[in-house]
């Protein structure tokens, strides 16, 4: 009985002998992959650096107010269409406001606007203010148109000697002002307001060049007018700025210049 008793004690020491060395062997593990002191965490560093544009953070435009004259030509809307398309490239975006030829020099020589969308040369002799952008836009030829009358087209011949002859022109028409002549001018606002005078009898010829005039009367026929086949004058076109722009005079020039070889 005695050594039954000494058997069952030995047994149970064993067994707490075994489950205490179980539960070291576990704590031993636990603490090797999981230490008391939990290693720092690593921080990522926050960047302030901008990001790049894309199409919507892009910054806007900047609008550049261009004056024309009232009459809006093919040749006035060719020329817009190639500025819009040189300025957008430099960053800008072109606004034409329409005047009466000879305000819009005014206005654009004070500064009240950015420039002239296209003038000749000579154009701005009494306009300091106004800068030349020297890569030449396109070319324009003046005529004189007549009322399609009985009169042989010789009867015109050698007009610019005749002193009784009455000639309109628009105001602010350069190529017209200058051109040398013995009648007397009429000076009016606008090309349609020429060719009224013009079918009115009012006037005897009137100088524009033939995109103005078709834009208004496309049917010279209909009309009763027709254009004498002398070119008088042929001018280059070219776009000014007023001096406030004259650091963007180089790289619009050279946006033109880059248009037209492009084709």
């Amino acid at each position: 009985m005695l050594w039954a008793n000494l058997k069952l004690t030995l047994q149970q020491q064993s067994l707490q002998l075994l489950m205490f060395s179980l539960l070291w062997i576990c704590h031993s593990v636990a603490a090797q992959q999981w230490p008391a002191t939990p290693a720092p965490l690593t921080t990522v560093p926050f960047t302030t650096a901008p990001l790049a544009p894309t199409q919507s953070t892009a910054a806007p435009l900047t609008p550049i107010r261009i004056a024309s004259s009232v009459n809006q030509s093919a040749l006035t809307r060719m020329i817009e269409n190639r500025l819009a398309k040189a300025y957008l490239a430099l960053g800008y975006q072109l606004q034409v406001e329409h005047l009466p030829a000879g305000r819009s020099l005014l206005m654009s020589n004070k500064g009240d606007y950015d420039g002239e969308l296209f003038r000749i040369k000579t154009a701005t002799a009494n306009y300091p203010n106004l800068l030349l952008v020297p890569e030449p836009l396109t070319s324009l030829a003046l005529y004189a148109f007549v009322r399609d009358e009985a009169q042989n087209p010789n009867d015109y011949a050698g007009w610019q000697q005749n002193p009784k002859l009455r000639i309109g022109y628009v105001r602010g028409f350069k190529m017209a002002e200058q051109y040398r002549l013995k009648g007397s001018r009429v000076a009016v606002t606008t090309t349609r307001q020429a060719l009224e005078m013009l079918k009115q009898g009012k006037v005897d010829l009137m100088l524009d060049d033939v995109a103005s005039v078709l834009q208004v009367e496309p049917d010279l026929t209909a009309a009763k007018l027709r254009r004498l086949p002398q070119v008088l004058a042929t001018e280059q076109l070219f776009h000014f700025l007023h001096k406030k722009h004259q650091a963007l005079i180089a790289p619009l020039a050279a946006e033109l210049k880059k248009q037209h070889n492009e084709g």
